[in-house]
């Protein structure tokens, strides 16, 4: 008895393997691609200072004397988000290859949906620091917020299921099929982001005269894609 029920266990096994690995006919993959340009409505910037001494010690509190002078700052406008600080010390060799002294980088990130505060700030920051040296500017770049991404991607996303099928009657009628049902389908959205290198510009003497001036802040337009692709089978 044992045996008769272990054999039909096992044919029930075999049988339902060799339906899995049935061959399954008249499938197609296709995918379909639908690109939206989202104006870019949050700006984040590095700012960056650099010292170098003999003293370690001395180093680091140069670094973080004009960091919290520029957090101090930041602080004040409640539109700007800090994204957090850096800091990094490496040794300095001369020509024998003997140790001369230490150089320090510190930088500090910030991010604003505020350009007009912003570029007020970025200017601020890269002027003598109360307590410290001025900041230089390492980067700025653009990008579409989370919540503008989202509302965004709810939109293409659609637009993206309706070219799905769009294409898959086009297959459809193409091999004079009856109807297509999906086999499987994969969604994803990429893109919102854009880097924008900083130019070194020498200031003007209108510039120099007012001690500083508001940095030029452009945002443009990010390009978001949201992709659509999977397979589907026509009946004959």
């Amino acid at each position: 008895m044992k045996y008769f029920l272990s054999a039909a266990m096992l044919a029930a096994m075999t049988s339902a393997m060799a339906a899995n690995e049935a061959p399954v006919f008249n499938v197609v993959n296709l995918d379909a691609s639908v690109t939206r340009e989202v104006p870019n409505d949050l700006a984040s910037a590095i700012l960056f200072v650099e010292f170098t001494d003999t003293d370690p010690a001395r180093l680091s509190e140069k670094v973080n004397q004009t960091l919290g002078a520029g957090l101090k700052l930041v602080k004040q406008q409640s539109v700007v988000q800090s994204g957090g600080t850096a800091y990094a010390t490496y040794p300095l060799y001369g020509k024998t290859n003997k140790q001369e002294g230490w150089r320090s980088r510190g930088e500090l990130r910030i991010s604003s949906r505020d350009f007009a505060v912003l570029s007020k700030l970025l200017a601020q920051l890269q002027q003598p620091l109360a307590g410290g040296l001025p900041m230089q500017l390492a980067n700025v770049s653009y990008g579409v917020s989370d919540e503008a991404r989202a509302k965004a991607e709810e939109g293409l996303i659609a637009e993206g299921l309706q070219a799905f099928k769009q294409r898959a009657d086009l297959i459809q009628k193409g091999f004079s099929a009856k109807a297509w049902k999906m086999m499987n389908v994969n969604v994803n959205t990429s893109g919102g982001h854009r880097p924008q290198p900083v130019m070194m510009m020498k200031a003007s003497p209108m510039m120099e005269m007012s001690g500083r001036a508001d940095a030029p802040i452009e945002s443009g337009d990010s390009r978001l894609t949201a992709n659509v692709s999977g397979s589907i089978q026509i009946s004959e």
